[in-house]
């Protein structure tokens, strides 16, 4: 049989939150909410290992909430490009300080995300499973700022024509869970200190 292909337009928000926040407090705020481990929720589901495997769904979502940070997701995963982007020095990645010094802009890409959320959606379309789990990705601005960069997951999971309505609903839901995160890591000490920008 032949290879069929098909385009399914979507349509989605790219979003950008900012704050005055440093990259530091930024960071240890969403690496204390996803809660990196390797000793158990998803990296314990996926062992190699059947007899290291839930077996049931009982013991899966055990090991899943046993991961679960206080925002509703885990880590899943990380793409430092600050740690490799000063090789090339592209003019993005680096700015000059007062003193005359070159700073390289700290930036990562997280994956991250929660079984028990992403089921809400896969019931209704397994191909929701290419959007899941999400992204938000953490950049240092020039003045001492950042930003988080990240697609709203409804648009990805549901943006397209003829999507169940029990689908975008699930989505959305998913939507309000993950800007909650990224507005408690930008908040301010006194305030939530950032704003949205639609692209």
């Amino acid at each position: 049989m032949p290879v069929t292909t098909q385009i399914q337009p979507v349509s989605t928000d790219r979003l950008i939150y900012r704050s005055s926040i440093s990259f530091d407090t930024a960071e240890n705020r969403i690496r204390s909410s996803i809660q990196k481990s390797s000793t158990s929720g998803w990296y314990t589901s996926q062992n190699p290992n059947p007899n290291s495997r839930p077996m049931d769904r009982e013991s899966f979502e055990a090991s899943i909430n046993s991961q679960i940070g206080p925002h509703g997701f885990m880590y899943f995963n990380e793409y430092n490009h600050g740690s490799w982007l000063p090789f090339y020095a592209p003019p993005t990645s680096a700015v000059t300080t007062p003193d005359g010094e070159t700073k390289n802009l700290r930036c990562i890409r997280f994956i991250l995300g929660n079984p028990l959320i992403a089921i809400t959606m896969l019931r209704h379309d397994i191909d929701a499973g290419l959007s899941v789990p999400v992204e938000a990705y953490l950049v240092e601005e020039p003045e001492t700022s950042v930003k988080i960069i990240w697609y709203q997951p409804s648009g990805l999971v549901a943006g397209y024509e003829g999507a169940k309505s029990e689908l975008v609903d699930a989505a959305r839901a998913l939507d309000a869970k993950l800007e909650a995160l990224i507005r408690w890591v930008l908040r301010e000490e006194e305030d939530e200190g950032s704003f949205t920008e639609k692209l």
